[in-house]
């Protein structure tokens, strides 16, 4: 693996975090029509597209950014880590990272349930913004779960998995 293909392994991670981040700019159309009279809701629109744009950009052309980023090297300028392994440590990661980020909607929502519930059920008393925020985070923590147990399928997905070749053709 060539140092330009660990980057490109990172940008594509990055490109999933961007993806992951547009939602939330997706979701908060409701609550900016509402707030304002027109004008949040092209704002939102439009960082949020932006995003998913960059993401896919980032998901199809990462080895672009990689040789912009690090200048070409000879072919035999290799380093000795395994791509899918590293994929999948970086699968884990995020999902580690957006579990403890999503986990702090779900404390909210528990904390306020224990808080109303004398009142009624909690959930139909929740403003509509708030339960689009606690189905975003529910979503959220689903897909790190899934992220952290099927690290390996996503991996798949990054960066196929590749069988060891006899010595002869490991060279080519």
């Amino acid at each position: 693996m060539t140092p330009q293909q660990l980057v490109g392994v990172g940008v594509r991670l990055f490109a999933i975090w961007l993806a992951l981040t547009s939602v939330s700019y997706f979701t908060l159309i409701p609550e900016t029509v509402r707030a304002a009279s027109g004008g949040g809701t092209t704002a939102a629109l439009a960082i949020g597209g932006a995003y998913l744009v960059a993401a896919v950009c980032l998901w199809f052309f990462p080895m672009v950014v990689a040789h912009t980023l690090i200048p070409r090297t000879r072919h035999e300028n290799r380093l000795s880590l395994n791509t899918h392994e590293l994929a999948r440590v970086g699968a884990s990661l995020i999902g580690l990272w957006l579990l403890a980020r999503s986990l702090q909607t779900i404390v909210w929502f528990i904390f306020r349930l224990f808080l109303y519930t004398e009142a009624g059920a909690s959930f139909s008393s929740m403003a509509p913004e708030a339960k689009l925020d606690v189905a975003v985070a529910v979503f959220e923590v689903l897909f790190a779960v899934f992220l952290i147990v099927k690290s390996s399928a996503f991996a798949n997905l990054l960066v196929p998995e590749t069988k060891a070749k006899s010595g002869a053709e490991s060279d080519l």
